[in-house]
């Protein structure tokens, strides 16, 4: 797979920010006010320098207030695992990614251990780099399949366990948490995919929050694969579950099944994921219209299907084939890519992912 230049600006809420930057509130001290701005302007290093008068001005207010010594701790050490991770992903971040979960409890030679390792083989032979818990069991096995080069473990700090798994042991890309949220973060923002085998509760979790994530719209969407070994019926029946208790129960919706992928087959997994990005590139939203970025440019007739098929995703007007829109001239590496725009109904996200299946089976 060509790596595309536009992850080196990831933002992996698909552009839905709604977030600005004020002016923060003045500490009371205007010689504290003063350098504060100085420390912000000279040292911000080419990024937006109100971003930097923000944190240090949250910092210092949490300080002076009466919060306790146990919050401000966990804020310092929210950030420097943050900063952490961003500095280990950073010259990695034009190299897609696929984010693996699993059991630790699985053992080498067991018919999961063996279809994640060569899953991950796969992977990096279509030119993905694999994200695992760098542990052992499923994790291990897929950064063996992966090799150490193409290989991140982010390892969490338990009482109990995990050590890092013999792959990932002084790997300069093993990032070691001690926050779970911290860790899971990293696992929505850094990846392109997520591909799951059999686990326990720390499995169950990760998979909902990222479905979650998803359906809700504060990430972007991207292929989920459950992938077992072959004869095993652990994702078969969990799917059973979810359409018999959650859609059946009206308590999510028929499309949001479109989120998953159920396989036994590697081969097959890795092909659902390339197929993902065969035309669709990305997307941003830019108020309420959204701009979904293609590899190469639709037909007049394509286009037109899809705006008769998924004409419940349009709010008003049409589906437009165009350039880009203003606000993504911070984008350049993409500049040249075509756009579907429109404005988008949102609220049914599962709906948006048939709408890219449909992207990357119109031509």
């Amino acid at each position: 797979m060509q790596h595309p230049p536009y992850l080196d600006k990831r933002d992996f809420s698909g552009g839905d920010s709604t977030w600005t930057f004020t002016v923060p509130k003045s500490t009371g001290i205007p010689l504290l006010d003063a350098a504060l701005y100085d420390i912000s302007n000279r040292h911000s290093n080419g990024h937006n320098p109100e971003i930097l008068l923000q944190l240090l001005s949250t910092s210092i207010q949490a300080a002076s207030s009466d919060i306790s010594e146990h919050d401000l701790e966990v804020m310092n050490r929210t950030l420097a695992e943050m900063f952490h991770a961003n500095q280990a992903f950073t010259p990695y971040r034009h190299i897609r990614k696929i984010s693996i979960f699993g059991s630790a409890r699985i053992k080498a030679g067991e018919p999961s251990y063996i279809v994640a390792r060569d899953f991950s083989k796969l992977a990096t032979e279509h030119g993905y780099m694999t994200i695992t818990g760098g542990g052992p069991g499923i994790m291990q096995a897929c950064n063996e399949g992966a090799g150490a080069d193409n290989s991140f473990g982010l390892n969490i700090t338990l009482p109990f366990e995990q050590e890092a798994n013999p792959v990932m042991q002084g790997n300069p890309r093993l990032i070691n948490f001690y926050y779970f949220y911290i860790r899971k973060l990293n696992f929505v923002s850094e990846s392109d995919a997520l591909v799951a085998f059999p686990g326990g509760f720390g499995t169950m979790d990760e998979i909902f929050e990222t479905i979650t994530l998803i359906q809700t719209g504060k990430a972007t969407i991207y292929p989920v694969v459950l992938l077992d070994a072959p004869g095993k019926t652990f994702w078969k029946q969990w799917i059973s579950f979810i359409r018999t208790e959650l859609v059946d129960s009206h308590l999510i919706s028929p499309e949001d099944l479109s989120f998953l992928f159920v396989t036994q087959n590697p081969q097959e997994a890795i092909e659902h994921i390339d197929r993902f990005y065969h035309i669709f590139h990305s997307y941003r939203f830019v108020g309420d219209m959204i701009s979904i970025r293609l590899t190469s440019s639709l037909s007049t007739e394509a286009i037109a299907k899809l705006q008769h098929d998924f004409a419940d995703l349009v709010k008003d007007g049409c589906i437009v084939q165009r350039g880009p829109l203003a606000e993504e001239n911070d984008e350049p590496l993409i500049a040249d890519l075509p756009r579907l725009v429109f404005h988008l109904k949102r609220g049914n996200y599962g709906r948006l992912r048939q709408f890219i299946d449909a992207i990357n089976d119109a031509e």
